[in-house]
């Protein structure tokens, strides 16, 4: 399963990251382009990476939301990275962090389990419903802290991309 970082938070700087075997990447730009990428960890926090004849040593450090920030040559840069399934959350989303007081589903598929209710306190990144999808069960968490002002989802009924499932509201 492929992944992917977001150079800087701009949706038009998605890079396509495959793991072609240990080691060894194949790295597709926005622009399309695919590039071979040899890349080891030699110290935590360090990462050495080999592109054709070019050799760079990176200084990576992940901060609490998991961004990555990568020093090289003296500049910092910030990469956010997502799997397939985060991918397809910040899709439904618009690829934004800030997302405002909607839950979207980012699948089609069965809500499974609801964790919350109306009028509770939730912060950020707490798992508030489950859906399954394919035969998977996907947690489903806070955007945001806040106050869950509508919930919309029902255990046990279909939803489909896009669909709002709750609203948080600012405390």
């Amino acid at each position: 399963m492929p992944n992917y970082f977001v150079s800087g938070g701009e949706e038009d700087r998605v890079w396509k990251v495959e793991t072609l075997q240990d080691g060894c990447y194949e790295v597709t730009a926005p622009s399309g382009k695919t590039y071979q990428v040899d890349a080891f960890a030699p110290d935590a926090g360090r990462l050495h990476l080999m592109l054709g004849n070019e050799s760079w040593d990176l200084d990576v450090r992940e901060d609490k939301s998991h961004t990555y920030h990568v020093q090289w040559r003296g500049q910092t840069f910030e990469h956010h990275v997502l799997n397939e399934r985060q991918k397809r959350m910040e899709a439904a989303t618009g690829g934004k962090r800030d997302v405002g007081p909607e839950l979207l589903s980012p699948m089609a598929g069965k809500v499974v389990a609801v964790q919350v209710e109306a009028g509770q306190a939730v912060t950020e990144g707490q798992v508030l419903l489950i859906v399954e999808a394919m035969k998977m069960e996907n947690d489903l968490k806070a955007h945001k802290s806040g106050i869950i002002s509508e919930l919309k989802a029902v255990q046990g009924e279909a939803v489909e991309v896009g669909d709002v499932l709750l609203t948080i509201a600012d405390e």
